[in-house]
């Protein structure tokens, strides 16, 4: 009788992230203090012109408890090797490599020396929204059911278009890759999954792997803001790969050849695996790990404005002075962008996070920022 009481009561505080999903209970076990939260790996194969800006981007981040890992992966270009060599940053270290192993290889090599929870994989050339990260495994530790996160993608450099992806499908990942390479991951997924396949050099790597997570029936999501920016600059890796398309996905099928026999019947029974867990002490490891000190920051707006009112309000109430954008509705991509022209500190409540994790939430942050609240 008890048990159906919790359940009940639990059922009626979640939205879940998807409605069909049995729903647990679970709290994730207190993380070990002394090692980072979150190991980001940089591998590097002569991009040092531009290895700097992929740093920053990650020291950038709000969520401040991680470390980060550059490969590099046996780099041969004279400013590259000039640049890691005097390269110091903070929480930053670098692993040379005496040859060049190949992009799976060497994220393989750094995620070995990660200390993390979770994982996040960042090219040398490409870079991280501020809130990226602490976003991405919110989603994580509020609920224990979903296993890697990823954002849309705005693709900049030689290419100026944004990468819409849809939300994760088991069935539809076989054949169409719905994720960015900067997905954040449970290192403990990694493992499970035999890490990235080493031989995959010539490109899909990154779509490989997340195959053989789906097929090890671990669960994605995808926050529908613009977090991770992909450079282009002339004909790319990326590029190659893409004109190489069709060799590669036979290689993928080749390497899960047992996810496409019966793709349709393996993945529903993968989905019917899938569960959705309510985390009593959502917060449990976040609330007190380290998070970056924001100079000047005059408020948090807390926003319960729809589209067309919040586009209204800050056409009346222009800011000069940094702030935080707590949104409790869900944006359209117009007003969205909006807000982050003016802050990078924007939180759409509904992205990332069910309603009875919210008020904590808003709570925590305001713990840290000791600052204002404007309620619109």
């Amino acid at each position: 009788m008890l048990h159906t009481q919790i359940s009940l009561l639990v059922t009626s505080l979640v939205r879940r992230v998807r409605n069909d999903l049995p729903l647990l209970v679970h709290t994730p076990p207190v993380w070990n203090e002394k090692s980072p939260f979150v190991s980001v790996i940089i591998p590097c194969y002569n991009f040092g012109h531009v290895v700097s800006e992929a740093v920053d981007s990650v020291l950038n981040q709000t969520w401040q408890d991680l470390e980060i890992i550059i490969v590099n992966d046996g780099s041969t270009d004279k400013e590259t090797i000039k640049t890691l060599s005097a390269f110091q940053r903070p929480k930053t270290r670098i692993l040379n490599l005496p040859q060049n192993i190949g992009l799976p290889a060497a994220r393989n090599t750094g995620i070995l020396e990660a200390r993390g929870k979770y994982i996040c994989c960042l090219d040398a050339d490409d870079k991280l929204q501020e809130t990226y990260i602490e976003k991405a495994i919110t989603v994580m530790e509020i609920n224990s059911g979903i296993s890697f996160v990823w954002p849309w993608t705005k693709v900049f450099g030689s290419e100026d278009r944004v990468w819409y992806t849809p939300q994760f499908d088991p069935y539809q990942i076989l054949f169409y890759n719905q994720l960015n390479s900067s997905a954040v991951f449970k290192k403990s997924a990694w493992q499970h999954a035999g890490g990235f396949n080493e031989n995959m050099r010539d490109g899909f790597e990154d779509w490989e792997f997340w195959i053989r997570l789906t097929g090890h029936s671990f669960r994605g999501y995808r926050i529908s803001e613009k977090l991770f920016f992909c450079r282009r600059v002339g004909y790319s890796f990326a590029n190659r790969a893409a004109d190489n398309k069709d060799v590669l996905f036979e290689q993928i099928r080749s390497n899960n050849a047992n996810l496409y026999i019966n793709p349709k019947l393996t993945m529903e029974t993968i989905k019917r695996s899938y569960r959705d867990s309510y985390n009593p002490t959502p917060f449990l490891n976040i609330h007190e790990r380290e998070y970056k000190e924001i100079q000047g920051l005059d408020r948090i707006i807390i926003s319960s404005l729809n589209t067309q009112d919040t586009l209204s309000w800050l056409r009346r109430n222009p800011m000069s002075q940094p702030f935080l954008w707590i949104s409790k509705k869900a944006l359209d991509e117009k007003t969205t962008d909006a807000l982050y022209a003016i802050t990078p500190y924007v939180y759409i409540l509904p992205n990332f996070m069910p309603e009875y994790a919210r008020h904590e939430f808003i709570i925590s942050l305001h713990d840290k920022f000791q600052v204002p609240i404007t309620k619109v």
